[in-house]
């Protein structure tokens, strides 16, 4: 048994989700406080996205980053009409398009999104120094 730090209600530990980072291996809350609560901010993002202050800030970041990323945005759209490949290190079937160079949209590597994330987070540092 364990209690919920939200309810505070004591459950079975089958009413609690994993979580590999918590000493306990679960969740804190229970899984229908978690349920409510996932309720309640996506309400509260939905009235929020409805501002019209929201809307005319959003249009404007969106205008802003299409114009700094232009070259990405139009290689990752030509990936969309590429058959995607299994990844090139693992050979999963689910893989992700990876440029190497954004001027030439359809020159991809397709990467796992394990590899893809790895492959990054080994090169991008390198390239921002």
């Amino acid at each position: 048994m364990k209690k919920c730090g939200r309810c505070g209600t004591e459950k079975p530990e089958s009413e609690f989700n994993k979580d590999r980072y918590s000493k306990t291996g679960l969740r804190s809350q229970c899984k229908q406080c978690m349920k409510l609560e996932r309720k309640r901010l996506r309400d509260h993002y939905q009235r929020w996205r409805q501002r019209d202050d929201v809307k005319r800030w959003y249009a404007e970041y969106r205008r802003k980053r299409y114009l700094q990323d232009k070259e990405k945005v139009r290689a990752r759209n030509a990936t969309k009409n590429i058959e995607s490949q299994p990844c090139e290190i693992c050979g999963d079937t689910k893989s992700e398009a990876h440029h190497d160079d954004y001027s030439k949209p359809l020159d991809v590597r397709w990467l796992c999104r394990r590899h893809h994330v790895e492959w990054h987070c080994n090169n991008d540092a390198r390239s921002h120094q």
